[in-house]
């Protein structure tokens, strides 16, 4: 069972703001589904003996044994008959870099709430008190806003997990606090990774 939180942070939008997609294609040989159509055809049924027996030469060339021998001998070589096949869509990446500069220990508590929100929610929860099963962490809707609005010119997204958070105190090069102990500034960047594939017609919707 599932429930919508109502914890909402506001950020300004990250000075870099990129969209990646990727899709997968593989290099796979289809010689071998040719010589077994060409093969078929050479019993009798029609076809091209001669290339039949050129589909047998391709495999002894390729894949039978002492194969490199034959092929120096003949000088032939085999051809792979290669393509590009398609594999898959992969899930779209992204990070927001933020650099935190409060002006007074009260701004400084607020970054800090907002980074312990992302580390409290990217994190999962025991189910019981056995420690033995997790409960999901949270997944995150991230939504562009111009003024009051969403922004329709930018891309959309998925739901997303946090994958990665990384916190520096340091970012100078020097370790700097407020008189209560709040550090002075605070570089933070956040990894996400969409939960869903896309396809042409989440494409079509804006993602």
């Amino acid at each position: 069972k599932t429930k919508r939180l109502k914890s909402v942070i506001a950020l300004h939008t990250p000075t870099a703001l990129n969209s990646r997609y990727n899709v997968t294609w593989s290099e796979e040989e289809t010689a071998s589904a040719s010589m077994g159509a060409e093969l078929f055809q050479a019993k009798g049924w029609g076809g091209n003996k001669d290339s039949a027996l050129s589909s047998v030469a391709n495999v002894a060339l390729s894949k039978g044994p002492n194969s490199g021998m034959v092929s120096a001998a003949t000088g032939l070589a085999a051809n792979p008959r290669k393509e590009q096949l398609f594999k898959g869509v992969d899930f779209r990446t992204f990070a927001f870099n933020y650099s935190f500069a409060p002006r007074n220990e009260s701004e400084a508590e607020n970054v800090l709430n907002i980074i312990k929100m992302f580390k409290f929610h990217m994190h999962p929860e025991m189910k019981d008190t056995t420690s033995f099963l997790y409960l999901y962490p949270s997944e995150f809707d991230i939504v562009y806003y111009k003024g009051s609005k969403e922004n329709l010119k930018l891309h959309r997204h998925t739901s997303c997990a946090l994958t990665g958070l990384e916190i520096n105190y340091t970012p100078n090069g020097n370790f700097t606090t407020f008189a209560n102990g709040m550090p002075t500034q605070i570089d933070v960047v956040l990894q996400f990774k969409e939960l869903a594939l896309l396809d042409k017609e989440l494409i079509a919707n804006g993602l």
